[in-house]
């Protein structure tokens, strides 16, 4: 007989794989030298950005020469000038920066304008972009808009005209045709290559300029057209891949243009950058086919050579699993695949005395979860859930064969399925243990609070699964979302109460040390001569009154805003960031409507006022400090003959700071 040579079951794979893989690798190799999709991606992708940067200061400083422009022409115009229109119309050379200069009144009625309309200038009293300067009172850019009397798409630069105190005449606008060769803002002329463009978009996603006349002035693909545009509409800048507006996959950098609130995007279709890796690529599709002719048909004879034992080795097997066999008998002269048979064999004779064990300790677990008055489920290491017990059913209404993640998900509340993914996520990562809370719909359609706490079953260090318990809290969650509310909260008005507004105050002081674009604002305000309705019609009427100026108080300031009731007449209103003016504004607005509010009780009717003061929150100021000052001005204004508004004076500090 011929001498065998006994080669192990590895060194036989590891010649026939050794040698296919060996080819593919050769393979790769030439695929990765040929091709430079990646590199030109990366290369087109940085380009995309500098364009795009490019663009964007540009178009910065074109409205930022506009603003400067108009400014400096306010300056110089008074609105009851009778000789207002000569003067723009001296302007003349601003025509190059503008299509057309207009001055509107404090109401939006336009004033003078040139070149003059047709049929006379627009009032534009309810238009946004008014509101908005007349309001705030500084330069804005408009969104871009149809001018109902000329019909042009157009933009206006805006100035407002305000008087030595502050206060708003009108304003000075100029406007800039969207669909003028010549404009600014007309980036069709803006090209890369032969099909790489530039969009102009308004952050709410509508387009200003396109290669395509016809999208101008229309919305912006949505973001499951666009995720990245949509993201740069929020804000971001940077670059990507995806799809255009044609629908084609291409390259694409943002920037933002914040001076007007516009987004810059330069797009590249893909199809141009990747023209020149063509020839590349059919050169590689000729390399892969050689390359699998020759491979395939090597690694098929090799690997079937060195699995023919195996082959045998998994028939054996299949037998003893179906009891046929007892034990494995392979005459084989591989020595790894008879070492495999004997542990095969060992193990076996160890499954079947473990199953014994196992099944027994199966059914007690079975019996215990069943007997629990509490919600219990079993789930696998990938969170799939093999067991529901009675309590569990009865609770979620949902048996154990109609179980499915999807059904359990849908009956969660939508506002708490993010956390129930994120927590299931953690837990199945090893990363936390699962422990949360979360609203589900009942088998009566209510919704329920449950408490889920489930635990990794390891042994010897291995994970096995988790055993979870599930419990109904809804009633003690009500009880201590109650008591959160009562704790906090006065119980005759409804309004915060001094517990409650120091901890909101404390919290809003340290949010306003991050903000310098606006003020925390603090009132204090204390009721006039409030004593006069308990004494003349009794506590009750003066109960009544309270809760009348609470909801007085609650109707004029925003959802955002806090107010509070500190104790008898006292009454406190936090402002979030807003602006010195407008904090006025509503101080102003409070002690008028106080001022006016009639209340007719038990035959008597009283009228009521208030003493306001006023404090802006300073850099480093706590909550109390800001307290005080506003209680001084309060107390001022009560000495100052009461139903007026006192602004307190600066924190010592920041008074040091502008002192002699």
């Amino acid at each position: 007989m011929p001498h065998r040579i006994n080669l192990s079951l590895r060194m036989r794979l590891l010649v026939g794989i050794g040698l296919g893989w060996l080819v593919l690798v050769v393979a790769l190799l030439g695929y990765g030298h040929l091709s430079g999709g990646g590199l030109a991606k990366r290369e087109n992708l940085l380009h995309l950005e500098y364009e795009a940067q490019l663009i964007a200061d540009q178009l910065s400083r074109e409205i930022a020469e506009r603003q400067r422009v108009l400014a400096r022409l306010a300056a110089d115009l008074a609105i009851d000038d009778p000789d207002l229109e000569a003067r723009l119309r001296a302007q003349q050379p601003l025509l190059a920066l503008f299509d057309r200069l207009m001055v509107f009144d404090a109401e939006g009625h336009p004033v003078a304008d040139w070149p003059p309309f047709p049929r006379g200038g627009p009032a534009i009293g309810e238009r946004d972009y008014f509101r908005h300067v007349q309001a705030f009172r500084r330069p804005h850019v408009s969104e871009p808009y149809r001018g109902g009397e000329t019909g042009i798409d157009q933009v206006m630069v805006i100035q407002p005209l305000l008087d030595e105190q502050g206060e708003f005449l009108g304003i000075l606008g100029g406007n800039t045709s969207l669909r003028d060769g010549a404009s600014y803002l007309n980036l069709r002329g803006r090209r890369l290559g032969e099909a790489g463009h530039v969009v102009l978009a308004t952050a709410d996603g509508r387009v200003i300029s396109h290669p395509d006349p016809a999208r101008v002035m229309q919305p912006a693909p949505d973001a499951a057209s666009l995720p990245l545009l949509d993201l740069a509409l929020f804000g971001w800048e940077g670059s990507g891949e995806g799809r255009l507006f044609d629908g084609e996959p291409g390259l694409m950098a943002f920037r933002q243009v914040w001076s007007a609130n516009w987004v810059v995007g330069v797009f590249l279709p893909l199809a141009q950058v990747q023209a020149p890796l063509q020839h590349y690529a059919r050169e590689l599709r000729w390399v892969g086919a050689g390359t699998v002719a020759l491979m395939l048909p090597l690694l098929w004879w090799l690997l079937g050579l060195g699995l023919r034992p195996l082959h045998r080795l998994e028939r054996l097997i299949a037998r003893v699993g179906r009891g046929e066999l007892a034990r494995i008998e392979l005459k084989t002269g591989m020595v790894e695949l008879a070492q495999v048979a004997d542990a095969f064999n060992t193990l076996e004779g160890r499954r079947r005395e473990a199953l014994t064990s196992l099944e027994a300790r199966e059914a007690f677990l079975r019996a215990v979860l069943a007997s629990s008055p509490l919600g219990m489920f079993l789930a696998d290491t990938r969170g799939q859930v093999s067991y529901f017990n009675p309590a569990l059913e009865r609770l979620s209404g949902l048996p154990l064969a109609d179980y499915r993640l999807a059904a359990w998900l849908r009956r969660v509340h939508p506002d708490d399925r993010g956390d129930f993914v994120e927590g299931w996520r953690g837990a199945l990562s090893g990363a936390a243990e699962l422990k949360q809370r979360y609203r589900f719909r009942g088998p009566r359609g209510e919704w329920l609070w449950l408490e889920v706490h489930a635990s990794r079953v390891t042994l010897a260090g291995r994970p096995l699964g988790f055993v979870g318990l599930v419990q109904d809290i809804t009633e003690r969650h009500e009880r201590e979302r109650r008591q959160r509310w009562e704790a906090e909260h006065d119980p005759l008005t409804g309004c915060l109460n001094r517990r409650g507004f120091e901890r909101r105050l404390a919290v809003a002081c340290e949010a306003g040390r991050r903000r310098d674009d606006a003020a925390l604002a603090l009132i204090l305000l204390d009721l006039d001569h409030f004593k006069v309705v308990n004494d003349t019609a009794g506590h009750p009427a003066g109960d009544e009154m309270l809760q009348r100026v609470s909801d007085l108080l609650r109707e004029a300031v925003r959802d955002e805003d806090a107010v509070a009731r500190l104790g008898g007449d006292e009454f406190a209103i936090l402002l979030g960031a807003t602006r010195e003016t407008v904090v006025r504004e509503v101080a102003e607005r409070l002690r008028t409507r106080l001022a006016e509010l009639r209340f007719a009780y038990a035959g008597h009717t009283f009228t009521t006022s208030a003493s306001l003061g006023v404090a802006l929150h300073e850099p480093d100021e706590d909550g109390r400090a800001l307290m005080e000052r506003a209680d001084r001005a309060s107390y001022r204004a009560k000495q100052e003959g009461r139903n007026r508004v006192v602004m307190a004076r600066a924190a010592p500090e920041a008074m040091s700071l502008g002192g002699d």
